[in-house]
């Protein structure tokens, strides 16, 4: 080789962290070396200008491997004069890939090893720079506030996410903060998505969506193969083979380039389907596509196309929300008693109703409000007798709210941990409830018919709209492995209304039965509650 064509060689090598790992030959693991072989999606996906990339991945396509390699690279030479920070969802998972992914290849590349000073579960130092593994599994501190010392005291000037879908938002937040005295400040987010407008699927849609489109050599036209999925895959002379769209001629991954839809856009996006990889069982996918409905069409969809999608039984529809109208009206003003339900925030939510049965209710009036004192004269206009009121994030307001009202209004603070019946306590004006139990309680008031809303309006249908910004997904713990269902917010909107549902059931809870035109003289005594719950 040329002395030229060698320099020419070092100098990729120290820009690029796969050409570099492709010319080195650099062993994976035992008799598995690296290779850029049909693979060129890969390498617009490291050395990334944009500070802050998204990636929504299939399986087996090579992703994560590539991510690691350039946190080795960028220790080898020096890239950063802080750590590299690795994220995954727990402390367990952050070790097992430390172990699992990065001790082979010093194991079996002993030039590389040489380099290495500090080879732990948490801590690889290259060089001189480290690579610093940490679980995002936060620690209650204090009641509702959450702390994790993994993240507490670590300056960094990148910090990969692996898996940011399973992973605490706060914890991610709280990584954004060990950027604050970088010159670099590079955040990598990738993971296989699991409920639209969630976790990676919000940051791809808010980037620049790049997408591989692949050239057909036939027509001329592109081709993205996970977007038109099934169609992008045929059967041609009895073999499953990636084709166009346009003309059904077989076309190849090598032929693609990445294409951003939203080029402008400061955040840098990409969505890596299964279908690019030069491992994808093309036969299997379509059998997949075929054969599979309901839970295991939804897996397929994340794992292999990088689709994000959930099942229904999981989220509310605006159909199930508003095949529950009446053809009564909002009111805005009630003889009989009411309870109220209000989410805290800029604007506060509120949903006014009666019980009406054991396990029945009717909403009266949902409505926005800009603060307190509107409020109160809802409150009073409505005739409301019991309130549940967001505890958060304005503690002070709303202990004011708890004083100023003429009737018993209670602050509530939500549990993830509780597995009791929520507890009031009547002296603190206080109440405690398990977050997903309520959660759940909402949802199946809607789906089995149990509540009445108002008849078709704007409001009705944004408090439609918001009700489905909320799904429940099942979390394993990471110790223990039980699966647990939690309730997250999905991005797109907001879901203020959802939660001041949540809390219109408590209230719910501490007023007797009546029906929706029955004037009652008398206030409710408060010694006997039913808690169905």
């Amino acid at each position: 080789m040329e002395d030229s064509t060698i320099e020419v060689q070092k100098k990729l090598m120290q820009y690029d962290p796969l050409l570099w790992a492709n010319f080195k030959r650099l062993s994976l693991r035992d008799g598995v070396k690296f290779s850029l072989k049909d693979m060129p999606y890969l390498c617009d996906l490291v050395n990334q200008k944009k500070k802050e990339v998204s990636v929504k991945k299939g399986a087996q396509v090579c992703l994560t491997t590539s991510k690691f390699l350039e946190s080795v690279h960028s220790c080898v030479y020096r890239k950063y004069d802080q750590n590299i920070m690795y994220m995954m969802p727990t402390v367990t998972a952050a070790e097992k890939l430390s172990k699992v992914s990065f001790d082979p290849i010093f194991d079996y590349n002993s030039w590389l090893k040489k380099m290495v000073s500090t080879n732990t579960a948490a801590i690889k130092e290259i060089n001189g720079r480290s690579i610093v593994f940490v679980g995002a599994q936060p620690k209650s501190v204090g009641g509702n506030v959450k702390d994790s010392d993994n993240l507490r005291s670590i300056p960094c000037d990148a910090v990969l996410r692996d898996e940011i879908d399973l992973m605490d938002a706060d914890m991610v937040y709280m990584s954004k903060q060990r950027l604050k005295r970088s010159k670099f400040a590079h955040e990598f987010n990738f993971g296989s998505p699991t409920y639209p407008d969630f976790g990676i699927d919000e940051l791809y849609e808010a980037s620049d969506q790049h997408k591989w489109q692949i050239k057909c050599g036939s027509c001329g036209k592109y081709t993205c193969l996970a977007e038109t999925f099934p169609d992008s895959v045929c059967l041609i002379n009895s073999r499953w083979v990636r084709c166009c769209v346009h003309c059904k001629s077989e076309i190849h991954v090598n032929d693609g380039a990445w294409v951003a839809e939203y080029p402008d856009r400061r955040k840098g996006g990409y969505w890596v389907s299964g279908l690019l990889s030069p491992y994808a069982d093309l036969e299997e996918f379509m059998y997949q596509w075929d054969s599979t409905e309901g839970k295991r069409r939804c897996e397929f969809m994340r794992s292999s196309l990088g689709i994000a999608s959930i099942e229904s039984e999981n989220q509310l529809s605006e159909q199930d929300v508003l095949a529950n109208c009446s053809s009564e009206p909002c009111q805005l003003s009630s003889l009989g008693e009411t309870v109220m339900g209000v989410d805290v925030g800029s604007t506060m939510h509120a949903v006014i109703g009666i019980r009406t049965g054991r396990d029945s209710y009717d909403i009266l009036d949902v409505r926005r409000v800009q603060d307190f004192d509107e409020l109160y004269d809802i409150g009073r206009k409505m005739n409301v007798k019991v309130c549940v009121i967001d505890a958060m994030p304005d503690i002070h307001a709303t202990k004011d709210f708890v004083n100023s009202a003429k009737y018993p209004v209670y602050r509530c603070y939500y549990s993830e941990t509780m597995s009791s019946k929520p507890t009031f306590d009547p002296k603190e004006n206080v109440v405690k409830v398990n977050r997903n139990e309520i959660c759940d309680k909402v949802y199946d008031s809607f789906v089995s018919s149990k509540v009445r809303i108002p008849r078709q309006s704007p409001e009705i249908k944004k408090f439609a709209y918001q009700a489905t910004r909320t799904a429940r997904r099942v979390e394993e713990h990471p110790e223990t492995g039980i699966p647990k269902p939690k309730w997250i917010k999905l991005g797109g909107g907001e879901d203020h209304y959802f939660h001041a549902m949540g809390y219109f059931l408590l209230a719910a809870s501490r007023s007797t039965s009546r029906k929706r035109h029955e004037t009652q003289t008398k206030r409710p005594k408060y010694t006997k509650f039913n808690y169905a719950i």
